[in-house]
């Protein structure tokens, strides 16, 4: 053989031998001196909101938050993570060899700031399906002057993120209708359409109908139509419920969900939350979880005499919690004794977001995920009405 010939063989088994190094490196595999063998590593990928918080491994300081920890021998670890002003965050997990494992964790204040929405009172507020309105009743005051009394009626909030109070402290509500003379709105119920685009509200002599976009100088009276009226929502909510429950691929699941006393769904439709009884033993179904990985779909949530109900983000789950043995006719306007919280859709890492009086009935989420809205009061002389107040998270 020619000498140029096996030049160019050994360039090609060095460039060869090279090439498989360099990927069993990138596949995270290292000699380890101790052993002298080839054994696998994997990495962690860390991302936190907010970023640039400190990262512990197994109690010990290793990086900041956003970032990656290479060349990990397999095994669970604990990761904490910390940043001043939030509540520290901490959860096992496992890595792998030759796979990269990603920690996505969000950070919530320690001491969340709250602020009022409304000023002049707010009485039985209810989120609209889609979740991104909610109406409520503005009650009349005593001793009120002519623009109060004008303002007494029924006032629905765009809950959208382009009108973030955060953003605009000015933005308000807007008015659909006026309380008249034998027309009070507090003593109304209401109930959304399926499409968020109406509410029917039902007194003890009539039943009216009222377009939540625009003022309403006469709502529309549909007392005896509102048994079809009724009707007809309910069967589009049974259609929208049907589609969504054919996301569900594992039939026992979907039998068990269908079946269920209690179906929540997260709103971008990717989980749900569902218990038989409507009780206890909650689970949550997470539909991007792998197609045959049904244990690691379905996880129970942590047994909490509570009110469930999901952030907007459809990663974490809001946890509502009062004092179960106060007498209904000691509840007051302004709510109970109690607490909330916020943790993963996989009951970790709970954090208490606000502790004190608030109606467990009146707590929403904003469809940014950043604040929640509450219905409590102060007890003061100016401000003992019940109001809306928001709870900023971020």
């Amino acid at each position: 053989m020619s000498k140029r010939f096996l030049t160019t063989l050994l360039t090609l088994v060095v460039i060869g031998l090279s090439a498989v190094v360099a990927i069993f490196l990138a596949k995270g595999y290292r000699l380890s001196p101790d052993t002298k063998t080839v054994s696998g590593t994997g990495i962690l990928s860390i991302t936190s909101i907010p970023d640039q918080a400190s990262v512990y491994l197994d109690g010990h300081l290793t990086t900041a938050t956003n970032d990656n920890i290479n060349s990990l021998p397999p095994k669970v670890y604990k990761v904490r993570i910390v940043k001043e002003g939030f509540i520290p965050w901490e959860k096992d997990e496992e890595v792998k060899a030759g796979f990269v494992t990603d920690v996505k964790a969000t950070l919530f204040r320690s001491i969340p700031s709250i602020y009022p929405l409304t000023y002049t009172g707010a009485v039985n507020p209810v989120l609209s399906p889609d979740g991104q309105k909610l109406i409520y009743e503005v009650p009349v005051l005593q001793n009120a002057n002519p623009l109060e009394l004008k303002r007494a009626g029924l006032w629905v909030w765009q809950m959208s993120s382009e009108r973030a109070i955060s953003l605009n402290r000015g933005a308000e509500p807007h008015q659909i209708a006026q309380n008249i003379p034998g027309l009070d709105f507090t003593k109304g119920q209401f109930k959304w359409s399926p499409d968020s685009s109406q509410v029917m509200v039902t007194f003890a002599d009539r039943v009216l109908l009222l377009d939540t976009n625009r003022f309403n100088d006469l709502p529309k009276d549909i007392t005896a139509t509102a048994g079809s009226t009724n009707k007809q929502w309910e069967n589009d909510q049974k259609a929208k419920d049907t589609v969504r429950l054919a996301l569900i691929k594992d039939m026992g699941i979907r039998k068990e969900a269908s079946s269920a006393a209690f179906l929540k769904w997260a709103p971008d439709d990717s989980k749900f939350m569902y218990s038989k009884d409507g009780k206890d033993n909650f689970k949550v179904v997470n539909l991007g979880a792998g197609k045959d990985a049904v244990s690691a779909r379905q996880v129970g949530l942590p047994q909490n005499k509570g009110i469930y109900s999901w952030l907007a983000d459809s990663d974490h789950l809001i946890l509502v919690e009062t004092q179960s043995d106060i007498p209904e006719n000691e509840i007051s306007l302004g709510g109970i004794p109690g607490k909330i919280s916020i943790l993963e859709y996989d009951g970790f890492n709970k954090s208490e977001i606000y502790a004190g009086n608030f109606n467990p009935d009146a707590v929403f989420a904003w469809p940014d995920s950043s604040r929640l809205v509450i219905l409590s009061s102060v007890p003061t002389a100016t401000a003992s009405e019940p109001n809306l107040f928001g709870i900023n998270l971020k």
